[in-house]
């Protein structure tokens, strides 16, 4: 907590921007890495002259099959990086449970936000110990948006002590 202290609203400013764009590069590549590949251009067919080359330049790695689990683990930690995001607000989004669930008491003041964070281990652990074509960047993600869960508030406190 002596850091907290120490620390000049710049680099606060300089160590957020760093963990958010350090956690959005990666979930914007697992998202473009669901998209469909596009055929390579310039790509010949095959006419009966000329024999098909035995294997393509550009079908360098074997084709990827759907991983569902994979795919729910970044959608959650999308959500997970858009409540931290600067300018959502995270608190009316946590506590807008119990207008649609009168029977939820305080329970979801901490439950929602260790929910987040296990989905963020949840991503992590999968990464680490499954074969996906997401793996690299759900353990990558997982990581950034932990880290923002678990530093962010500070940085935002000592960015708006000016």
């Amino acid at each position: 907590m002596l850091a907290a202290f120490l620390l000049a609203p710049k680099f606060a400013f300089i160590l957020l921007t760093a963990l958010i764009v350090g956690a959005a590069v990666p979930l914007a590549i697992a998202w473009t890495r669901l998209l469909p590949e596009e055929r390579p251009p310039f790509e010949l067919e095959s006419t009966g002259r000329r024999p098909a080359p035995a294997a393509s330049v550009y079908r360098s790695e074997p084709p990827r099959r759907t991983d569902i689990a994979a795919i729910v683990l970044l959608v959650l930690l999308t959500v997970a990086f858009a409540l931290q995001f600067p300018g959502v607000p995270r608190e009316a989004a946590l506590n807008s449970l119990p207008d649609h669930l009168p029977q939820a008491s305080e329970w979801y003041e901490i439950a929602l936000p260790c929910l987040l964070l296990l989905v963020c281990v949840a991503a992590i652990v999968y990464g680490a110990f499954r074969r996906s074509f997401l793996r690299t960047e759900l353990m990558v993600v997982g990581g950034m948006v932990l880290v923002l869960w678990a530093v962010g508030p500070w940085l935002y406190r000592e960015l708006t002590a000016i």
